[in-house]
């Protein structure tokens, strides 16, 4: 559910069968990931096609992980290039990572969330600083309108629309607050279209769809909520463990993104509330 975090601006962003064997076509192959993509003049990445506003195939805008990667590209004088990789097939992420990146067919994949299992990284892969932090948001309307807690929702007696067995129920079937379960969060969001609930606690893009899917909708997001330990992880890039010189190019490169802006700036534009990078423990 929560990726899918999975999650390129552009003209210069081609969907492309990209493979090994173009590495030798032009007799780079004894070079490392860096000064690779520093000859090729373009950083070749992967993402989900179909996870907006993470990331979406021949669409424009192309969603926020495609942008900041290519912001990242720009910094190192290059290109961006996708080589796009489905996550929501059957074998799901694992499968995704095998077919693409773990295959040379890019260097990079998109918005991937570190909730501490390493499983993902399958001792071959390496998880970047992180770029931002994603968590749940409050929804609200009608009745809820301009609330910003838990706690206010309780007090007026509010039903709150949540997915269920995530670690959001958790938290309220935990703390006594009533609520509403949903199979997912888009039928969360649904479930507010339809006036079932007047507020709900969903994944931070899930509401950014849900109004896209519903521009009559009245529902906002609060800008008061903030997520608690344990609602909120990291987003990160994936890059190849051995691949040492890129990795520290991509953290450089992310830092500076961080330090002027830019990545709040890319994110705010689709309608994602961005929260800061969790600090390491």
């Amino acid at each position: 559910m929560f990726k899918r975090f999975i999650s390129v601006l552009a003209a210069s962003v081609l969907a492309t069968g990209y493979t090994t064997s173009s590495f030798a076509q032009e007799g780079e192959e004894s070079l490392d990931t860096l000064e690779r993509s520093q000859a090729r003049k373009k950083i070749v990445a992967c993402a989900d096609p179909y996870t907006f506003p993470y990331s979406i195939k021949n669409t424009n805008p192309p969603g926020f992980d495609v942008e900041i990667m290519q912001e990242i590209a720009k910094a190192g004088g290059m290109a961006l290039e996708m080589y796009w990789a489905d996550t929501g097939t059957r074998g799901g992420m694992s499968r995704a990572l095998r077919n693409s990146i773990l295959k040379g067919r890019c260097d990079i994949f998109a918005g991937v969330g570190d909730n501490g299992d390493d499983d993902i990284l399958m001792g071959q892969l390496a998880f970047s600083n992180p770029y931002m932090a994603i968590g749940y948001v409050l929804v609200v309307q009608n009745t809820a309108a301009g609330m910003n807690s838990i706690e206010e929702l309780a007090a007026a007696d509010i039903r709150i629309g949540v997915q269920m067995s995530t670690p959001m129920d958790d938290w309220l079937f935990t703390h006594g607050v009533k609520r509403e379960v949903y199979p997912d969060n888009a039928r969360a969001m649904k479930g507010m279209v339809d006036g079932q609930v007047d507020a709900a606690l969903v994944w931070a893009t899930v509401p950014v769809v849900a109004k896209k899917n519903h521009p009559e909708a009245v529902f906002k997001i609060s800008e008061g909520f903030k997520p608690q330990e344990g609602q909120q992880w990291n987003l990160n890039f994936l890059v190849r463990k051995r691949d040492k010189a890129f990795k520290e190019f991509i953290d450089e490169a992310i830092q500076k993104l961080l330090d002027d802006g830019t990545i709040k700036s890319i994110v705010e534009k689709y309608g994602v509330p961005y929260f800061a990078p969790l600090d390491a423990e």
